[in-house]
C-alpha cells in the first residue's frame, strides 16, 4: 500500500520530511528552509502517510489568486512508483479546481518520472525557462494545467485533441507532414528544390526563401489532402525554428503561426537537429534509451547522447567542414551534378575503393571529433596530377575511395563512442544518413559490437517534417498566445527548442530558483 491518506504537514513531520528531500534530490531544502514553508500563509504542506502513520511524501506549494504553483513534492525512495505522488497532486489539484485557477510547475526535461506523472493530468508545456537551475545551468520546461471543466475530453500526447500539423523549411526543402496525436504519420509531402540550385551548384539562401514563399501553402494544403484533414480538425501546429537559413526558416515558422494563430491551436517549436534526432524513434519506436546518435548532414555531423526523447548531450563535431559538404565538395571536383551527395555515391557503387589512398581524419584521435578537410585536399592535389582523360578514366574509382574514407570516419567514431557511452543503441540520421556505404558498413560495425543500429529509411533521413512533429510530441507546447513571440534563429543551440528568452516567458510565480 503506497498511501493511507494524504492530510496537513504539522511541525512533527519536519524530520522525515527533511529526509525524504535529502534522498530525492542533488541539491536539497534545508531543515530551515522547509521550517519557513509552514508559515507561509499563501502556503499548502501536505504529507502521505502510510498505513503505520509513517510520512512517505509530501508536496509545498502556493496559492495564489490567478495560479497555484507547484513548489517541491518528492517521495521516499522505498515508496515510489505506488501512487503517493499521484495522491499528494491530486488533492493539491482537485483544490484548485474548487478555487477556480490554473496550476503550474517547473520540471527538467530529463525527469522523466515526473514528466510522466503530470501529463496524464492535464498538464502541458506551455515553455522554457533558460538555465533555471543553478546547479547544472538546466534549462526547465514550465508546464500548466488550465482549469479543468467538467465532461473535458482527455488529450493525446502533447496535450492534443486532434492531428498535429509539422512544417519543415531550414534549407532547401519545402515540406509538411500530419500526425496522428499518438505519433503515427497520417501523411507527409517534400518539395525539392533541387532543380532550382542545380545552376548554381549549391543552396543560395535567397533563392531558397523565394521557392519557399511560392510553394509552402501548396505544399501545406497537399499534406492535409492527403492525410484527410480540413484545417478545423487540426489539434496544433509544429515548425522547425531553428537552426538553418534564416530567410527559409522565417517562411515556415510565420506560415507555421499564421495557421495556429488564425484557430487559436497550440504551438510547438521543434530545433531541427532534435527533429533528426527524433526520427530514429519515429523509424524503431522500441529503440533502446540511451542510445548515441550521428547526425550528418551538408551543415552538420554530430555525435549526441540521448538520454530520452527531450534529453541531449552534444558529445563531438566536426572541427572543420561538415561530411555532407565534403561528398558536395568532392563531386564538385570530380565534374558531378547537383545534389552532389547523391551522384557520388550512385558513382562509387560502380568503383573500387581500393584504388586509392585517402587520410581518415583525426582517426588516431580518442576524441569524438571529425575532420573533413584534409580528405577533399587529398582529392584536389591528386585531381590536378591526372590528365582530363585520367579523370574520367578513374572517376568510379576516384569516388569509391573518396567515399570510403569519409565513411569509415564516421563509423570508427560512431561505434568507438558508443562503446565509450556504454550504451546499447547507435543512430545514424541526417541526409549523409540516406549513403549506401555508411548504412551497410555502420550496420555491420554496429552489430558486431554488439549494438542495436538504427537508420531510418532514406525518406526520413533528408530534411522532411515527419521528424520534426515526432520531436514536437516530446517537446514544449505553447497555448495561444505566448507563442506569437517566437522567432526563427539560424544558430540555435542543441538542447534549445526555440530562441525566445526568459523575458518573454510569462513571470515565474515563486521568484526562488531552488534546485530540482
Amino acid at each position: 500500500m503506497g498511501v493511507a491518506r494524504v492530510r496537513d504537514m504539522k511541525p512533527e513531520d519536519l524530520p522525515a520530511v527533511v529526509a525524504i528531500e535529502a534522498a530525492s534530490f542533488r541539491s536539497p531544502w534545508t531543515y530551515g528552509m522547509l521550517r519557513e514553508e509552514l508559515d507561509q500563509e499563501s502556503g499548502w504542506r501536505s504529507v502521505a502517510e502510510d498505513a503505520t502513520g509513517r510520512v512517505v511524501g509530501f508536496l509545498l506549494g502556493r496559492c495564489y489568486p490567478d495560479a497555484w504553483h507547484v513548489v517541491d513534492l518528492a517521495v521516499a525512495p522505498d515508496r515510489r512508483r505506488r501512487g503517493v505522488g499521484g495522491a499528494l497532486l491530486d488533492d493539491f489539484l482537485r483544490a484548485a479546481d474548487e478555487c477556480g485557477v490554473e496550476v503550474v510547475l517547473e520540471v527538467r526535461p530529463g525527469n522523466a518520472e515526473a514528466v510522466s506523472l503530470y501529463g496524464p493530468r492535464g498538464f502541458a508545456v506551455v515553455g522554457i525557462r533558460p538555465k533555471y537551475y543553478p546547479d547544472t545551468d538546466e534549462d526547465a520546461f514550465v508546464m500548466v494545467r488550465p482549469l479543468r471543466t467538467a465532461g473535458e475530453r482527455e488529450d493525446g500526447a502533447g496535450g492534443l485533441t486532434g492531428p498535429l500539423l509539422a512544417i519543415e523549411s531550414s534549407c532547401d526543402d519545402s515540406a509538411a507532414a500530419v500526425l496522428s496525436p499518438e505519433g503515427r504519420v497520417l501523411s507527409a509531402v517534400t518539395h525539392s528544390q533541387d532543380a532550382i540550385h542545380e545552376r548554381y551548384g549549391g543552396v543560395v539562401p535567397e533563392v531558397a526563401s523565394r521557392a519557399h514563399v511560392e510553394r509552402m501553402t501548396a505544399v501545406v494544403a497537399e499534406t492535409l489532402r492527403e492525410g484527410g484533414c480540413p484545417l478545423d480538425d487540426l489539434g496544433g501546429v509544429a515548425v522547425t525554428v531553428g537552426p538553418g537559413l534564416i530567410g527559409a526558416l522565417l517562411i515556415g515558422v510565420q506560415t507555421a503561426k499564421a495557421i495556429a494563430w488564425s484557430r487559436r491551436l497550440p504551438f510547438f517549436p521543434v530545433n531541427h537537429i532534435h527533429g533528426h534526432l527524433a526520427a530514429a524513434w519515429l523509424a524503431d519506436p522500441g529503440a533502446e534509451f540511451p542510445m548515441v546518435t550521428l547526425v550528418a548532414s551538408g551543415g552538420h555531423t554530430v555525435l549526441i547522447r540521448v538520454d530520452g526523447r527531450t534529453t541531449f548531450r552534444l558529445l563531438g563535431q566536426t572541427l572543420d567542414d561538415a561530411a555532407g559538404e565534403a561528398f558536395d565538395k568532392g563531386a564538385r571536383l570530380l565534374g558531378l551534378g547537383y545534389p552532389g551527395g547523391r551522384e557520388l555515391d550512385e558513382l562509387a557503387e560502380k568503383g573500387d575503393p581500393e584504388s586509392f589512398s585517402f587520410p581518415i581524419g583525426l582517426r588516431r584521435s580518442s576524441r569524438p571529433d571529425f575532420s573533413f578537410s584534409g580528405v577533399k585536399t587529398a582529392l584536389y592535389y591528386l585531381l590536378r596530377r591526372m590528365t582530363p582523360d585520367e579523370r574520367a578514366a578513374r572517376a568510379a574509382d576516384l569516388a569509391a575511395s573518396y567515399r570510403k574514407a569519409i565513411v569509415e570516419a564516421l563509423v570508427g567514431k560512431a561505434v568507438r563512442t558508443a562503446q565509450c557511452e556504454k550504451v546499447r543503441t547507435l543512430a545514424a540520421a541526417g541526409g549523409v544518413a540516406a549513403n549506401s556505404l555508411l548504412r551497410r558498413r555502420l550496420t555491420e560495425a554496429g552489430s558486431l559490437a554488439g549494438l542495436h543500429v538504427v537508420i531510418p529509411p532514406p525518406a526520413l533521413c533528408t530534411d522532411n517534417a515527419a521528424m520534426i512533429g515526432a520531436a514536437a510530441l516530446a517537446g514544449p507546447r505553447l497555448d495561444y498566445p505566448h507563442y506569437l513571440a517566437v522567432d526563427a534563429s539560424a544558430s540555435l543551440a542543441l538542447g534549445r527548442w526555440m530562441s525566445t528568452g526568459p523575458d518573454e516567458m510569462p513571470p515565474p510565480v515563486d521568484e526562488r530558483r531552488f534546485s530540482r
